[in-house]
């Protein structure tokens, strides 16, 4: 048995098409040496007849029962559904994979996460001081040892919300309400994470396109608009998502 896991999530809508499950799967193999599963965590559109045909046999589908992105909340339980390994890396379906993933999986952390993007509009000059902010983005999770055990204990407190992030326009929603990420990042819940070294994660709108890309980048976070398929003019998208 292998003793390490890569999950992603797939609501089963058309948001992201299946072949965005495929790619990360084909771009995790291709850049890690450690061997792992690779497990899908899918919500009840995906039980629907013929909705998982397509899927790389080689991906595991774990059908979570929870609507939209809220798979990612039961990745954080403590020994999660489907999951036999003490440790795992969760990826979101929106990313580009360029370099190797082989220092996150062994990041000495028992929860660290991706560095938060900020989700307004970035002064001219102040962008470097935005990403050093000391919030945590849910798009990539390293967990090992129940290590985000607490933040599933809050969010069952907080009675397990699922609101669907695709009803509202993202300009006309104003602020969120309650979930994971925010349980992660608000001082009152204590819960105790690290970052990744900045530079290993991305945002492609807020970073690459105006800095380019890091040496030591590993992932390229495509987060809101656009996402890959849509930036193929990108040579590191061409060579890359596939």
């Amino acid at each position: 048995m292998d003793d390490f896991t890569v999950v992603t999530c797939w609501d089963g809508r058309d948001y992201y098409p299946k072949e965005y499950i495929n790619i990360l799967y084909n771009m995790v193999e291709r850049h890690t040496t450690i061997p792992h599963e690779f497990v899908l965590y899918a919500g009840p559109e995906a039980e629907k007849p013929g909705r998982c045909d397509g899927i790389n046999p080689a991906i595991r589908i774990v059908f979570t029962g929870m609507p939209s992105w809220w798979q990612n909340a039961k990745i954080m339980q403590p020994d999660p559904i489907g999951i036999g390994t003490k440790s795992l890396l969760f990826l979101d379906l929106d990313i580009v994979i360029i370099g190797s993933l082989d220092d996150l999986i062994l990041y000495p952390s028992d929860f660290a996460l991706s560095r938060e993007y900020p989700t307004g509009h970035i002064p001219i000059g102040a962008e470097i001081q935005a990403m050093k902010a000391d919030n945590a983005n849910i798009g990539i999770m390293l967990i090992r040892n129940n290590g985000a055990a607490k933040v599933w204990e809050e969010y069952v407190k907080a009675g397990a919300p699922t609101w669907d992030p695709l009803k509202t326009g993202v300009a006309a929603r104003g602020a969120l309400p309650l979930a994971t990420q925010t349980i992660i990042n608000y001082p009152k819940y204590g819960i105790k994470r690290d970052l990744f070294p900045s530079d290993w994660v991305v945002s492609y709108k807020y970073q690459v396109l105006k800095r380019g890309i890091p040496e030591d980048c590993r992932i390229i976070h495509f987060h809101g608009a656009p996402k890959q398929a849509a930036c193929m003019h990108e040579l590191f998208v061409r060579e890359n998502w596939r």
